[in-house]
């Protein structure tokens, strides 16, 4: 990969930053999805010396099952891997692992947490709110599908939330964080009723700090969400920015519908378009996460950095949620708004290539190497 010159002085900055400091004084709460996630392969058929042989692209299953039309047909899968999911669950681990003490307020289980949840890292603090869902992720090479029935997601409302931990204890988890963050608006049904919830009787009583502390939220697939839903929780960003420096981030598909809902022209280069979408999306920073690249704009500057691309991945399903706990580590550090697109794809490049999040050092030496 060809580096120029500022992207070596950026990582030189952030290695001797990162080397000379890794600890961060910031306390982060984060809510409201957990899962189990079931990784799987999707198998083509078996040979008899190298045993199963998978669909590596999500194409070649597709035309596989279009050509089953007016036929019936089994599909196996093969599960390689169980584990605490879920996009807050996977942002807080990773986050965790990182160093940021996190309060996550989920679906761990109920009446006690589930046993597969206290795998995560020990700086996690785990509340839980509801029974967990299961989802089944299949996995190709170049994308992954995820599979669930939200079930209990649906059973999530701002009363029984405050029935379940109380007011007073939703104050003291909101209270004295540097970053509140609520992901999977889309698959949890009344999620801009709890956000709402939240604006209205939790954030006005929260003591107020020099500087605003951060707000960060990926809504997640909304392709079954309304235009007008879309467009009722961008107007609830809004108000988060009361009381705290919100970001927005998306994937490719994501940016999309949330343009179309907001009438943002797609046909336009990448830059014009995220600041049109900026102009729209009631946030003070938009990021946008690609499989090659990632954009960052906060209404000063637009900046670009390329993904450490992995061809041969050895997860996928989590990969948006760690550069997304990349980012917000990045925010606590104070990072600039390059330097935080480099450490979000190193983070998610990490993640990919090992199935598991990178702690400082790891951090710290992926970046070494790979620059």
């Amino acid at each position: 990969m060809y580096v120029n010159e500022r992207i070596k002085n950026a990582v030189a900055a952030l290695t001797d930053r990162l080397d000379h400091n890794k600890t961060v004084n910031s306390e982060a709460v984060l809510g409201f999805d957990a899962c189990i996630d079931n990784i799987a392969k999707v198998v083509k058929n078996h040979n008899d010396n190298t045993g199963s042989v998978y669909f590596d692209r999500s194409n070649e299953f597709g035309e596989f099952l279009i050509g089953l039309e007016n036929r019936s047909s089994g599909v196996e899968i093969s599960t390689k891997l169980s584990k605490p999911g879920g996009n807050m669950v996977i942002m807080a681990n990773a986050l965790g692992k990182l160093g940021i003490k996190t309060d996550c307020i989920g679906t761990f289980g109920l009446p006690e947490i589930l046993p597969v949840f206290r795998t995560m890292s020990g700086n996690c603090s785990l509340i839980t709110i509801g029974e967990t869902i299961t989802a089944t992720a299949l996995e190709f090479n170049d994308s992954k599908v995820i599979m669930f029935d939200p079930g209990p997601y649906n059973e999530l409302t701002w009363k029984g939330i405050k029935e379940i931990l109380g007011i007073e204890r939703i104050l003291k988890l909101f209270s004295g964080k540097q970053l509140v963050s609520f992901l999977n608006w889309s698959e949890i049904e009344h999620t801009s009723q709890i956000w709402e919830g939240i604006i209205e009787e939790i954030l006005p009583y929260i003591p107020k700090t020099a500087s605003k502390p951060y707000f960060f939220t990926d809504f997640a697939d909304c392709s079954r969400r309304s235009e007008k839903e879309i467009q009722s929780a961008i107007a609830l960003l809004g108000r988060f920015r009361d009381y705290f420096k919100v970001t927005i981030s998306l994937n490719r598909n994501e940016a999309k519908l949330i343009a179309m809902a907001l009438g943002v022209s797609t046909d336009c280069s990448d830059e014009q378009f995220i600041r049109s979408l900026f102009s729209s999306a009631n946030s003070d920073i938009v990021c946008i996460h690609r499989t090659e690249d990632a954009l960052a704009f906060d209404g000063h500057e637009f900046e670009r950095y390329g993904t450490f691309f992995c061809s041969d991945p050895k997860i996928l399903t989590g990969g948006g949620d760690n550069f997304n706990a990349g980012i917000c580590y990045s925010m606590l550090r104070k990072f600039d708004l390059f330097q935080s697109l480099i450490v979000a794809n190193a983070v998610s490049g990490f993640y990919v290539r090992t199935a598991t999040s990178p702690d400082v050092n790891s951090l710290i030496d992926f970046l070494k190497q790979n620059i």
